[in-house]
């Protein structure tokens, strides 16, 4: 587990403590990755509700009601600011006991077409009138060589972790 990460967590902890705020994430990119960090830090499930794990298509469609047709469409598709802000949207939503949400989607690689290479979309709801805070990130890890290029994969999912964590904190 990335340490720079865990000093994130803390301070999402805080944050969420400070705003008596209970989190939902819903990830694809980094495939529960935020949650298990925020998991790290003792006490957290007074503000942590959990996450969706939503890797392939069939499952933000599925589990969290994303419209196939947005997650079909070549001008959108899962990996966009639309589907981040309605992964978001649907995890506040199946999520009584949440009163934020962050949704991450992206193309950590290896094998991402150029135009979403390393490109993440994080959406944020905070605030009493859940205020709604979105960000397109570009992964400055090295892409992964090939499928075997574990160290540049993690590499990604840490940063991506972390840059979603940043987001968070900034709400």
């Amino acid at each position: 587990m990335n340490l720079k990460n865990i000093d994130l967590a803390l301070a999402v902890r805080d944050l969420l403590r400070e705003r008596n705020a209970r989190l939902v994430t819903a990830e694809s990119c980094t495939a529960g990755q935020i949650a298990a960090t925020l998991a790290c830090v003792p006490g957290m499930s007074q503000w942590l509700c959990g996450g969706f794990v939503v890797y392939r298509s069939t499952s933000k469609a599925d589990w969290l009601g994303i419209p196939r047709q947005i997650l079909d469409d070549p001008k959108h598709g899962p990996v966009s600011p639309l589907a981040s802000r309605l992964l978001c949207d649907a995890a506040l939503a199946h999520t009584p006991d949440a009163t934020c949400s962050l949704a991450i989607t992206g193309d950590v690689g290896p094998g991402a077409p150029a135009s979403t290479d390393g490109v993440c979309f994080v959406a944020v709801r905070m605030g009493s009138d859940h205020e709604l805070v979105e960000a397109k990130i570009q992964l400055t890890c090295p892409t992964p060589r090939n499928a075997d290029d574990i160290p540049a994969r993690v590499g990604r999912l840490d940063e991506a972790t972390g840059r979603a964590l940043e987001l968070l904190l900034k709400c």
